[in-house]
């Protein structure tokens, strides 16, 4: 019989000054052209992107749900870029998570396979 032991990466161990560290929701808001209508609709509180040429899904009080937006790879691009720019964090390869205003935006960025992102609001 062969045993299968999972592997958990553990988060990486931060300094005491800033292990505490939670993001606070403030008034400052981005514009995201497609994805606006879901942003301001207060039944939603994520927005998932699994890659160009989904349909992007919504969760909130209303369940789980497909929306007929649908978004290209330089839409995706563009969503990844205007939260680097307006939080001031450079877009890395791989894992990118930033706050910016009452949005957190985790991405997986590549080039290889195509990025994808959920939105979740604060």
């Amino acid at each position: 019989m062969i045993k299968v032991t999972w592997f958990k990466p553990e988060e990486p161990m931060l300094p005491e000054t800033v292990g505490n560290l939670r993001p606070i929701p403030t008034s400052q808001q981005i514009y995201l052209e497609k994805l606006d209508v879901l942003i301001r609709d207060p039944l939603v509180k994520t927005i998932e992107c699994n890659g160009s040429g989904e349909k992007i899904v919504v969760t909130g009080l209303m369940g789980r749900k497909n929306t007929e937006i649908v978004l290209n790879s330089n839409d995706i691009d563009g969503i990844i870029t205007k939260f680097s720019g307006a939080s001031r964090i450079p877009i890395s390869e791989g894992l990118f998570k930033v706050v910016f205003g009452k949005l957190v935006l985790s991405a997986i960025v590549s080039t290889l396979v195509g990025s994808k992102f959920i939105i979740r609001k604060m």
